[in-house]
């Protein structure tokens, strides 16, 4: 006998769920991506993207404007824009009908802003209408209800309007977006920045255009934030491949980007890397423009499960050609917060519907950890893959279609052409950085030379010439303070009453020496400071090539332990060589704030030794 099933109807708080949906996307730059995904699902050829802001008393308004000649919202589907997990872009068994954003949450990221308006034209020769919602976040704090937007507004009283050559098509007017509330986040909004999230994170990046000749074609014209630093600074081929196209509208200039992910083209050889530094009139060395495709096909494996795979292997600086917020050896004009490495980039990434959705360099078996493979431009593109709500991952896909995946993937990468056109691509990065090395030692030694012309002489009374220790941001060298401090004691080798019978930088202790029958330790430093970074408690002597403090200045051990320093004008001089015992110099030494827990300490400042009691000349 069957136990009866007592049914509990599912209960869910629209209300909370929106809420926590709208402010779900942490990520504010995602609204381009879901607004340019939803011009293409709609069948836009042509997709506009400007960002305006309008100064006004006590701040700015900005504005995110998209508008494309897609088929439009239609009337009956106004609901499903605005409402939760209502789409129309899956068949009437839940199933997504072809199309990356089905859930009904992508549009929701526009509404965590104070105003969101559309305007719509659905039907050529016939007039658009428009609607508004207001601060959905606050009326929902305020009511504890589901936001409310206005009622139909007819085109004549809209206040954004579709381009008279556009027959039908969308009009996306987003206001003031909290998540862009900070010059913190507005960044992102930078021209630099946000082509370069669109040609990688957006359908604009997509790596379906390889695959399918017959994959939509269309153009997106982009007006980001200080466009014209953009369009003064990449206008050309010597500083940018491929170079742009900039377009004029309405008196605006937009960039005007393709679909499709860009790859660059193949450079194999000598003849190839060369050739191609003499176009761009580039002074880098030509084995770092470097460029092969080492694989592209469709995939089949289990339960008719395939997917899209392309491999690219590229050079430092040919990533950099087209990637260019790419981090450099060399300082850039370019905002730090701008700029990405090669490690968050490159490697190998899960698409779906030909988007990269992120980077899982942990799928290969055994292979080396996450950002270990930046020669790696590598894509997996599978329509099996199930998104996170926030299209941020594929994390939702079945485990058993994912494993499926990326035990294919790692048996092509282990494949023999693979792995040989790997080590082909090992072998020009070893040499890329041989030649570094070389060039790099060449280069040092010019410049040491040409530092060592430049440095003062010191002059001992007996002809014989050293070298002043060289300044640097934190004082003068410690390791050439050691250099003169040796050459020193070659001339003079009674010059202190202790002998030095150990130094070692790999340690902690610099000197150790003799006093009697007892080791001490004595520290080494180049310009000395208010903070030791060691205990006082070991320490015998202090040596250094200048003092720069003053009388009574404290200075800390890591314990902290303060001592004082004293200076005393008139001191005598004890050394084991007699001509300079009891000469008459600056002495220098710390001594304790409490007494009894550490002895004074000698600070031997090189500097006032060479002049006052060797009477050397500089």
């Amino acid at each position: 006998m069957n136990p009866t099933l007592q049914q509990t109807p599912a209960e869910v708080n629209h209300v909370y769920e929106t809420f926590q949906i709208i402010k779900d996307f942490e990520n504010p730059i995602q609204i381009f991506r879901e607004a340019f995904q939803n011009s293409y699902d709609e069948e836009a050829k042509e997709i506009y993207c400007r960002i305006l802001v309008e100064p006004r008393l006590g701040g700015d308004d900005l504005f995110i404007d998209i508008w494309d000649n897609g088929l439009g919202l239609s009337e009956e589907n106004v609901p499903f824009f605005f409402g939760l997990a209502k789409s129309t872009k899956v068949t009437s068994k839940m199933m997504p009908k072809n199309k990356i954003g089905y859930k009904g949450h992508g549009t929701k990221i526009f509404f965590n802003s104070e105003r969101i308006e559309i305007f719509s034209k659905p039907e050529k020769d016939k007039a658009g209408w428009g609607y508004i919602l207001l601060d959905p976040i606050k009326q929902i704090e305020e009511t504890n209800e589901i936001y409310r937007y206005s009622e139909r507004i007819e085109e004549n009283n809209c206040s954004i309007k579709l381009p008279p050559d556009f027959d039908t098509g969308f009009y996306l007017r987003i206001k003031n977006p909290y998540l862009f509330k900070t010059q913190q986040e507005r960044y992102m909004l930078n021209h630099l920045y946000l082509r370069d999230y669109s040609k990688w994170y957006t359908v604009f990046g997509n790596i379906k255009h390889l695959f399918d000749k017959q994959a939509p074609q269309v153009n997106l014209y982009l007006h980001g934030q200080n466009i014209d630093y953009f369009i003064n600074n990449f206008r050309d081929i010597k500083t940018i491949d491929p170079p742009p196209t900039i377009v004029e509208k309405d008196n605006v200039q937009f960039e005007e980007i393709k679909m499709g992910h860009y790859f660059p083209l193949e450079r194999t050889d000598d003849k190839s890397m060369k050739a191609y530094v003499k176009q761009i009139d580039s002074s880098k060395q030509y084995y770092d423009y470097y460029s092969r495709r080492i694989y592209r096909d469709r995939v089949f494996i289990e339960n008719n499960i395939s997917f899209n795979f392309i491999i690219f292997v590229e050079g430092y600086e040919t990533k950099r050609r087209y990637d260019i917020l790419l981090s450099r050896r060399e300082k850039i004009n370019i905002a730090r917060n701008l700029q990405h490495t090669d490690g968050e980039r490159y490697g190998l990434w899960a698409c779906k519907g030909g988007v990269p959705i992120e980077k899982v360099d942990e799928w290969i078996i055994g292979g080396r950890g996450v950002g270990a493979y930046t020669y790696m431009h590598a894509f997996i593109d599978c329509d099996a893959f199930d998104l996170t709500a926030n299209r941020g991952s594929v994390k939702n896909t079945d485990l058993q279609i994912l494993n499926q995946v990326r035990n294919k993937v790692t048996e092509i990468l282990n494949s023999r052409p693979i792995e040989s056109a790997l080590k082909e691509r090992e072998y020009w990065e070893s040499f890329e950085k041989t030649q570094r090395t070389i060039k790099g030692d060449s280069v040092e030694l010019k410049e040491r030379y040409k530092s060592s012309q430049k440095k003062n002489d010191i002059t001992l009374p007996n002809g014989e010439k050293l070298t002043v220790p060289s300044l640097t941001k934190t004082g003068y060298s410690e390791s050439e303070t050691l250099i003169l401090l040796i050459n020193l004691l070659a001339f003079y080798p009674d010059l202190f009453k202790f002998k030095i019978l150990d130094y070692n930088t790999t340690k902690g202790i610099d000197f150790v020496v003799e006093m009697g029958a007892n080791p001490k330790y004595i520290e080494l430093k180049g310009t000395f400071r208010k903070k030791i970074n060691h205990s006082f408690r070991n320490i015998y002597k202090f040596i250094c090539y200048d003092m720069p403090l003053a009388e009574n200045d404290v200075i800390e051990d890591v314990e902290p332990l303060i001592t004082r320093l004293r200076i005393k004008e008139d001191d005598t001089f004890e050394s084991f060589d007699m001509p300079f015992n009891n000469k008459k110099y600056r002495s220098y030494a710390l001594y304790p704030d409490s007494p009894g827990k550490l002895q004074s300490m000698e600070v031997i400042v090189l500097k006032e030794i060479l002049s006052d009691v060797i009477g050397a000349k500089w």
